[in-house]
């Protein structure tokens, strides 16, 4: 991976690092993107297209690490849903609720499953509660 990765990554990132060695800031093996669509896929029984799982998964997923409890608005829309693909631009398109590469379907439905806040908040604010991973015990 690190030999001959798919992108320039690590050439920026070194600069980066340089410019700001105070700065937290991390790459992702891609073996952990891999291993959340796998658990995409064992929570469905559908056959999922193996296409690595949205960016907003992966940070969710990435705070869940990190916090002991996360909120997400508009990961699952509520009742003000548009076709607005993301937030910070004006780009509209139906594909970008239920996923034409990633799989957001079947990453909203887990989401959702997960979610330990009121319906209510889900329906009216498309806010989902998420507990972090040091809150859960596992019964192992």
């Amino acid at each position: 991976w690190y030999d001959s990765p798919d992108y320039n990554l690590f050439g920026p990132y070194v600069d980066h690092r340089k410019a700001h060695p105070d700065q937290p800031f991390y790459i992702l093996h891609p073996s952990y993107v891999w291993r959340l669509w796998d658990v995409i896929q064992s929570n469905t029984q559908d056959n999922i297209q193996p296409n690595p799982p949205s960016s907003g998964f992966i940070g969710i997923l990435l705070m869940m690490t990190l916090c002991e409890q996360v909120h997400v608005y508009e990961y699952i829309p509520s009742v003000r849903q548009s076709d607005l693909c993301h937030y910070h631009e004006r780009y509209y398109d139906a594909a970008c609720t239920l996923g034409a590469y990633h799989p957001l379907l079947f990453e909203k439905i887990l989401i959702r499953h997960i979610n330990t806040g009121p319906e209510s908040d889900l329906r009216r604010k498309g806010r989902v509660t998420l507990p972090g991973f040091s809150t859960v015990d596992c019964d192992i």
